[in-house]
């Protein structure tokens, strides 16, 4: 328990002294920095996302202009195409020509480069196509019996609506989205389109690049890559139907396109250099985060130095820089809470300096003050680690030694502390005579009490400097006598 007990007083000490006052507070101003610095990162880090959230609200408004873009020019096209089919179900036999055909197409792609090729194949056999130039080899051919375009006209057929397909690499070069839009004759006006007849197919061929130009996306190509992606299902995993292929990353934005027969595909965009995270707002946030945590941490080392200093004089005396009343109390109570669980007891040895005053009223309180501060330095070096040394009076001392001694050891203990305390003090060109009368009293053979304790060591030391000062009369007398 004795060990336990100077733990204790190491870590008040260490808390309490000057010379780790500065590094206890310096400790505290570092935690109180590295704390803020972490809120501070932390709430950069709040307002990176804030800015993210608001560029990726900008591109969110800017791509669906886009959306409305590409799909009012697709719809554009698909109008043109159902322009076709509408003449072709009311003047079937004007259509059937290349001639008709030709100027019926080129009367409704005017204007529209969005649009590159319209083939015409009345039971799924390409009979004229729009341009004819370059387009050629088309007529004549079959689509079910080329695999790469029969499922997408079957598709159309079975749905009775227009389907969009692709994108496909072209012959001629380039790619291409096809618009499969089938052709029911009705035999009467309101006929229910489930009932009406196949009559065949129109494919309106759609120019990626041209599309990409109509709905103004090349115009952004600067500043986002922005791409049509077909969504995959569990199986099968998204791919990109035109644009960049720097859109597919799983950080871009996405918006649900809305085309006909086409229910899984999105138009999706990120910008070329990230979303933006960085700006005045997250320095702003560092500089003045960081700020307000070195005032926070110079404060609180101020703060922790003032109430070390304020504790350290409240517990401490002020010249000597040993424990004071209070403090010795204090430790005296712990120790006596202890013995009374553990039954080792503790000892005290009351110090009071003989003939303190003349040494004030002969050189003045200035050499007494140093007296009394070289009587402390003595004392705390002839005691141990673990016990204190403290002032309790102008020139009194108590030693408070845990363990207990016994009575030889008491004495023999006493005795080399008036030794020690008993040599001359040189100031100067004078030496100081130095003595000390000691009383000692231990807890709980002496007394069951703090305050008890300390009575009885103060009037063992009292009585000790009594039979000093007669032996010194008797010396003075003895002394007068021989001269006289």
């Amino acid at each position: 328990m004795g060990f336990r007990f100077s733990q204790l007083r190491s870590m008040q000490e260490f808390f309490l002294s000057a010379q780790n006052a500065f590094w206890v507070s310096a400790g505290m101003g570092a935690f109180c920095f590295v704390l803020g610095a972490a809120v501070t990162l932390h709430i950069s880090d709040l307002v990176r996302d804030v800015l993210v959230s608001q560029h990726k609200q900008e591109t969110f408004a800017i791509l669906s202009e886009e959306r409305a873009r590409l799909e009012g020019q697709i719809g554009k096209t698909l109008a043109l195409g159902q322009g076709l089919r509408s003449h072709i179900i009311v003047h079937p036999e004007q259509v059937m020509s290349q001639d008709n055909f030709a100027k019926i197409s080129a009367h409704l792609t005017e204007n529209n480069p969005v649009i590159r090729l319209i083939g015409l194949a009345p039971s799924n056999v390409i009979s004229a196509v729009y341009p004819r130039k370059g387009n050629e080899k088309a007529i004549g051919l079959d689509y079910t019996s080329v695999p790469a375009q029969w499922p997408s006209v079957k598709e159309a057929m079975e749905r009775r609506s227009t389907v969009i397909a692709g994108p496909v690499n072209l012959v001629q070069g380039g790619r291409a989205l096809i618009a499969r839009m089938p052709v029911y004759m009705p035999e009467t006006p309101d006929q229910p389109l489930e009932e009406r007849t196949y009559w065949g197919v129109i494919s309106v061929v759609i120019d990626e690049t041209n599309l990409m130009v109509a709905a103004g996306i090349t115009d952004l190509s600067n500043q986002y890559r922005i791409a049509v992606v077909e969504h995959g299902d569990a199986t099968a995993s998204d791919k990109i139907v035109f644009g960049d292929a720097g859109a597919m990353s799983a950080d871009a934005i996405s918006l649900q396109l809305h085309l006909p027969g086409i229910i899984d595909w999105e138009i999706r965009s990120l910008p070329i250099n990230g979303w933006r995270n960085n700006g005045k707002e997250v320095w702003i946030s560092l500089l003045a985060g960081l700020a307000l945590s070195a005032l926070f941490a110079v404060m609180a080392f101020l703060l922790v130095l003032e109430v070390i200093r304020v504790r350290t004089m409240a517990l401490h005396d002020a010249l000597t820089g040993l424990a004071n009343r209070r403090l010795l109390n204090d430790r005296m109570s712990q120790l006596a809470t202890m013995s009374e669980r553990t039954g080792a007891g503790f000892d005290i040895f009351y110090v009071d300096l003989n003939a303190f005053k003349p040494v004030n009223d002969n050189f003045g309180h200035v050499v007494g003050d140093l007296l009394l501060i070289e009587v402390a330095k003595r004392l705390k070096e002839h005691t141990r680690r673990m016990d204190t040394v403290a002032r309790v009076g102008g020139d009194e001392f108590v030693v408070l030694a845990p363990g207990g001694m016994t009575l030889e050891e008491r004495a023999g203990f006493s005795k080399r502390l008036s030794s020690r305390v008993g040599r001359a003090f040189k100031h100067g060109d004078a030496n100081i005579s130095v003595r000390a009368s000691i009383g000692n009293a231990n807890f709980p053979g002496d007394a069951n009490t703090v305050d008890d304790l300390l009575r009885i060591a103060d009037a063992r030391m009292y009585e000790q400097k009594g039979k000093t000062d007669a032996m010194t009369v008797a010396v003075h007398a003895a002394a007068l006598s021989r001269h006289g």
